[in-house]
């Protein structure tokens, strides 16, 4: 995932720079890695393995919970899907580490040193405060709720 993003990133805010107009995936690809080894497609990748683990974790739990605790399970299919849905929204609460990572590889695609975490953090509340954060959290918890209900809640209804 993250080589994938940093290409993307980098191909999206280079595109309109002298010299980048050609540039592809793979030519950028080649391009990092002569330059700074495999390592260099790696940028982000402490955010990115910290949202990806508390990302499906979190859709089970929550959808788990919806399934127990608020007995959505009682109403069937519907009270399952309604789980799913809750649990994919839910799992958005890390949207800030993602937020995070794309803020790294954009500084890492323009040439500049990235920061720590804390510092893109701190940098972001200080432009916008928490809503800062969450930057994209709609177009996200599109797509979670979308993975939570079919890849978490469909195999239960099927049985598997």
């Amino acid at each position: 995932m993250t080589p994938t993003g940093l290409l993307f990133t980098s191909l999206n805010v280079n595109k309109s720079k002298p010299g980048h107009e050609h540039d592809t995936a793979i030519s950028l690809a080649k391009d990092i890695v002569a330059k700074q080894g495999v390592q260099g497609l790696f940028v982000g990748i402490a955010p990115m393995a910290v949202r990806q683990a508390s990302n499906w974790s979190s859709r089970s739990l929550f959808t788990e919970l919806c399934r127990a605790n608020l007995q959505l399970s009682r109403f069937g299919q519907m009270g399952e899907i309604g789980s799913g849905i809750i649990g994919g929204l839910g799992s958005c609460w890390n949207t800030p580490i993602e937020t995070v990572r794309v803020l790294m590889q954009r500084d890492y695609s323009l040439g500049v040193e990235p920061k720590t975490f804390g510092g893109y953090v701190e940098e972001e509340m200080e432009k916008g405060g928490v809503p800062a954060l969450f930057r994209g959290v709609t177009p996200r918890a599109c797509q979670a709720v979308w993975q939570t209900v079919f890849m978490v809640v469909v195999p239960n209804l099927l049985g598997f």
